[in-house]
């Protein structure tokens, strides 16, 4: 069974009873909370993915609240500091594939980089492919390790078994919020979850006439418009994520149109004032703006304060999928990456790559439960 689960029960929960929900949720990376945030530990050297617009070491701030960002960031950089250094205790060679999601794939990277300068004998491969993919590749090889940017359920787990990865566990190594995006000139005003089902949510009859922006709400010249979904492709862990948790498992539009990275969602719904898509928070473009959500009756703007704050609820886990057995026979090569990935220095990366690092509660128990207890 998967270690690791909890984590995205509760996103997933969050997401299907969203209204029901207390305004501050176990979402974001809080004090003695769970985690929320960041990036996994995937693709090996292979570049060229944009993954996220910023690059900063510190939330975005909000309009009108520098004094609350600073006390943000100054929390983020707390949490790094009680997280242990990484130390390598061996001396380790070998090779690494890693394969999955392109929304980690710098990042990967990076931290594929970083992890050779402890350990210069170690090759790293692999491939930015999308999640569907990498879990696929698992459950063919066992040696692989999948970066899956979504909750992993039991679905996944029954397909993994019956290939050739008997014993698979998945480790949450970060969260990513997600923002609904639109043209700068939609008037829409703010989302419920059933505005958004209202939007993505296949049609029941595919014979029906397209749907168009009058249909949840918006009024002017856009009424009368069909919307145009765009969205990642059916495998990628962002489409999965859509379908399985905002969507509570209803299908999404066949009729979206399909991207390659979240930068050309945002930059196709520039160009079109009629687009509408998800992608990473961070995302910068002039002509496009986030939508807020609509929470227990109180609007929520999509940014790193309120998601820090536990308001804001859109935020998936990225995760390291394997073969727990390949961690007893390759020379504690694997349970060193995990432990580079889960450390400060490892959390650092995520953080300067726009998402956000875990709670050093949450890591802890993780290396609990992979290694051992821990000492602190």
């Amino acid at each position: 069974m998967f270690r690791g689960w909890k984590p995205y029960l509760v996103v997933a929960t969050l997401f299907l009873v969203w209204d029901s929900l207390p305004v501050r949720s176990q979402t974001a990376p809080q004090a003695n909370a769970e985690p929320t945030s960041t990036t996994p530990v995937n693709q090996a050297p292979e570049v060229g993915t944009q993954t996220s617009s910023t690059v900063n070491a510190s939330p975005k701030e909000a309009p009108g609240a520098p004094a609350a960002t600073q006390a943000m960031s100054f929390q983020l950089y707390q949490m790094l500091e009680q997280l242990p250094p990484y130390r390598p205790a061996e001396k380790l060679s070998g090779k690494v594939i890693f394969s999955g999601s392109t929304t980690m794939n710098e990042l990967g990277n990076q931290w594929a980089q970083s992890f050779k300068k402890f350990h210069p004998e170690v090759e790293f491969s692999g491939s930015a492919e999308g999640s569907e993919v990498a879990l696929k590749m698992l459950s063919n090889d066992p040696t692989i390790i999948a970066g899956v940017s979504r909750p992993v359920d039991g679905d996944d787990q029954k397909m993994l078994v019956a290939g050739k990865c008997k014993e698979p566990i998945a480790i949450t190594v970060g969260m990513e919020a997600m923002a609904l995006f639109v043209h700068r000139s939609n008037p829409i005003e703010s989302i419920s979850p059933e505005t958004i089902k209202a939007i993505f949510a296949a049609r029941a009859d595919e014979s029906l006439p397209p749907k168009v922006w009058g249909n949840v709400g918006v009024q002017g010249e856009l009424a009368n418009q069909p919307i145009v979904i765009y969205d990642r492709g059916p495998n990628s862990g962002s489409q999965v994520f859509i379908s399985k948790v905002l969507l509570s498992g209803q299908k999404i539009e066949p009729t979206l149109k399909q991207c390659e990275t979240n930068s050309v969602i945002c930059s196709s719904i520039a160009a079109n004032p009629a687009g509408v898509g998800f992608a990473d928070i961070h995302y910068e473009n002039p002509d496009v703006r986030r939508v807020p959500l609509v929470v227990q009756g109180q609007v929520v703007q999509a940014n790193d304060l309120n998601v820090l704050a536990g308001k804001y609820p859109i935020v998936r886990p990225l995760m390291l999928v394997l073969d727990k057995a390949q961690l007893s026979n390759d020379a504690k090569l694997r349970e060193s990456i995990l432990r580079y990935v889960l450390s400060r220095d490892g959390q650092a990366h995520v953080m300067r790559y726009g998402f956000f690092p875990l709670d050093p509660g949450f890591v802890h128990q993780e290396l609990n439960e992979l290694f051992g207890e821990q000492l602190r």
